[in-house]
């Protein structure tokens, strides 16, 4: 399944993650998520499947469209979590760049 723009920004809402940390997460250049959710650009097969996994792991859970309603999004961790991991998605780089065992 690959992601909506609407998705896209219900999620990034939904996690409290601003569009530089959800670009820092997926490692697509930022401008690449503004114009896919404002819908002036889609972005290639890599891109997006990179902001829907990076997102994923930020706590997002996407639904895909069924006969008892339409594409959606919810939280697979409950706000506080999700914005914990927000937070610590934004302190001191990407885990593997840490030296630690």
């Amino acid at each position: 399944m690959s992601i909506t723009p609407e998705q896209c920004r219900a999620a990034r809402a939904m996690t409290r993650v601003s569009r530089e940390v959800l670009a820092n997460a997926a490692n697509v250049p930022i401008f690449v998520i503004e114009q896919y959710e404002q819908m002036l650009s889609e972005p290639d097969d890599a891109q997006l499947e990179s902001i829907e996994t990076a997102l994923e792991t930020l706590g997002a859970e996407f639904i895909d469209e069924d006969r008892y309603g339409g594409a959606g999004v919810r939280l697979r961790f409950d706000a506080t979590l999700s914005r914990s991991m927000s937070d610590w998605e934004s302190e001191g780089g990407r885990a593997a760049d840490n030296d630690v065992p």
